[in-house]
């Protein structure tokens, strides 16, 4: 029988005290339209919108699933309360929602950021089970700000394996498949435990396949090879004689469209930018009859620009204030059109450019096409033809720095097979894409590569994310060099490596099952009542060796 939603209105009311001055902003079923599994009321201050209470309650039994208070915080600086007193809060409000309570066991608890976060899971053998239980969050005054129920998935309780391996055995399963890369690397001090306020770019080991899971009974890895592994690559060869070398007057066009900008002026109006957008204009092919430019936009590195359809942007606004009365204020899409209108609205843009304001390069563009007829019609070999011809012109550097990642051999990729043999044939794809990460001195850069997807049906680009020239420049005035061999790096990352056991859910939907698993462990800091700062091993730094540990 369908929940009452008068009944849940009341019951939401009752989870959490809101002030007499908060007003309801919105109710309705979330997610939105399909799967809806939970009522969602927002009550938000008036005066102050980062104020606000979220509470969601399950549609099925009218338990709650989430509880969300964003407010000012009045904690004092004074030394916190004793974990111990967290974890019986964090118990407390748990036993009067959660409606397994009692099954609810295992308890830990972790102070950060003036927070107090408390897992309460259901365990086995001492070890808590994932997707069970509950998180709570409490300020440094014990109240409750955040509470996020586990929906149950229907996955059958495991019992405790008559066997399993040790953990010195798993240790040396990972171990043995380890393979030490050299990469480029940025380190922030926010991020990573460094000497210095500053970032430091540095020439690092990368333990690919570090963090592989080993199944407790049988001693072998939980995923095959290339599950942690990033496609191969291959490097592009030179340009065919058809792709043109970009212009001397091409470059002259960009040169005095920059001389005429200002990228100085505080405000994002066209004034200081008219000559290097109309320069973009052309370059792209933008019809201006054909569609108007928002307001630009961006931040301290890029000018940010949206065109939209002139049309559909005359019949957006001439629709709104028909369009108002009858959506529903409370309802998702209207809250959401309240607080994120102008965010969402871009993405209906049909081209949306990100121009690197100190040099005028071409940084990001998304084309979106409205929704084009026909069947694909260009391969792959011939949407990187026209990927190419795109590089050329607006990377003309691609061939030095850039690498195309390709797919796996077939012989590594049996699983791959086995599985489009049960699928059936994957449909026609209507755009294909290029990853190229970015090398520097021989050495992948981390996290950094550019980006191209092609139509299939129009042989027109649809995505360009590029790299950072400014950043190229930057990281080869470093001239990297490896000190250390990777045997060193790897003896030294194994000194370091531990595992422990913990549950972990294998499988889809349909399949998905409890295991038992080691996995490897972070490093263990500072004991604080009962808690430990825990840090990820990260890398082996090539020049002089010693580890270096991401904060948690």
């Amino acid at each position: 029988m369908p929940m009452d939603m008068t009944a849940l209105r009341t019951a939401a009311r009752k989870i959490t005290f809101i002030p007499e001055h908060y007003r309801l902003v919105m109710e309705d079923n979330t997610p939105k339209g399909f799967n809806e599994r939970a009522r969602t009321f927002i009550w938000e201050d008036p005066q102050l919108k980062d104020h606000k209470i979220e509470v969601s309650l399950s549609l099925k039994t009218g338990q709650l699933m989430r509880l969300e208070i964003e407010q000012e915080s009045h904690e004092s600086m004074e030394e916190a309360v004793a974990i111990e007193q967290a974890k019986k809060a964090a118990k407390a409000f748990m036993s009067k929602f959660h409606p397994d309570y009692k099954v609810l066991t295992s308890l830990h608890a972790e102070f950060k950021r003036n927070r107090y976060d408390v897992e309460i899971r259901a365990e086995v053998g001492g070890l808590p089970l994932p997707n069970t239980g509950c998180e709570v969050r409490l300020d440094q005054n014990l109240n409750v700000v955040r509470y996020q129920a586990d929906e149950y998935t229907g996955v059958e309780l495991p019992g405790w394996p008559s066997e399993i391996v040790t953990p010195e055995a798993a240790k040396e399963r990972i171990i043995q498949d380890i393979h030490m890369g050299l990469i480029i690397t940025t380190l922030y001090p926010s991020v990573y435990e460094l000497e210095g306020n500053e970032e430091q770019h540095r020439l690092v080991y990368e333990p690919a396949q570090g963090r592989r899971k080993i199944d407790a009974v049988t001693g072998e890895p939980l995923f095959a090879l290339q599950h942690d592994l990033l496609p191969p690559t291959v490097p592009i060869p030179p340009a065919h004689d058809e792709i043109q070398q970009p212009s001397k007057e091409t470059e002259g066009a960009l040169l005095e469209a920059m001389a005429h900008s200002n990228p100085e002026t505080e405000n994002m109006s066209l004034d200081g930018y008219t000559s290097l957008i109309r320069f973009w204009e052309a370059q792209l092919g933008i019809d201006t009859a054909r569609y108007v430019l928002d307001r630009p936009r961006g931040d301290e590195e890029n000018l940010i620009l949206y065109y939209f359809e002139k049309n559909l942007a005359n019949n957006e606004a001439g629709a709104d204030q028909e369009s108002c009365p009858t959506t529903d204020p409370l309802s998702v899409d209207g809250y959401m059109e309240r607080r994120w209108g102008d965010a969402l609205r871009n993405f209906d843009a049909a081209y949306m450019v990100h121009i690197d304001k100190s040099t005028g390069h071409l940084e990001r563009l998304h084309y979106k096409q409205r929704s084009p007829e026909g069947e694909a019609v260009l391969t792959r070999e011939q949407c990187w033809r026209v990927a190419e011809r795109f590089l050329q012109r607006f990377f003309p550097e691609y061939a030095a720095y850039l690498q195309l990642e390709v797919e796996w051999d077939e012989e590594e990729s049996e699983a791959d097979q086995e599985l489009e043999e049960e699928q059936g044939a994957a449909e026609p794809r209507k755009r294909e894409n290029f990853h190229l990460p970015l090398f520097v001195d021989q050495y992948r850069v981390r996290t950094e590569r550019v980006h191209i997807s092609v139509s299939t049906i129009t042989g027109e680009v649809l995505i360009y994310r590029s790299v950072s020239k400014e950043r190229i420049l930057e990281l080869e005035a470093c001239r990297f060099e490896s000190m250390v061999s990777p045997e060193e790096a790897l003896a030294r990352y194994a000194d370091h490596l531990e595992v422990s056991l913990r549950w972990f859910i294998d499988g889809d939907d349909n399949t998905s099952c409890y295991k038992l698993i080691y996995d490897p462990v972070y490093k263990r800091r500072a004991e604080l009542e009962g808690t430990t700062e825990e840090h990820i091993l990260e890398f082996i730094d090539a020049v002089n060796g010693e580890p270096v540990w991401m904060k948690m």
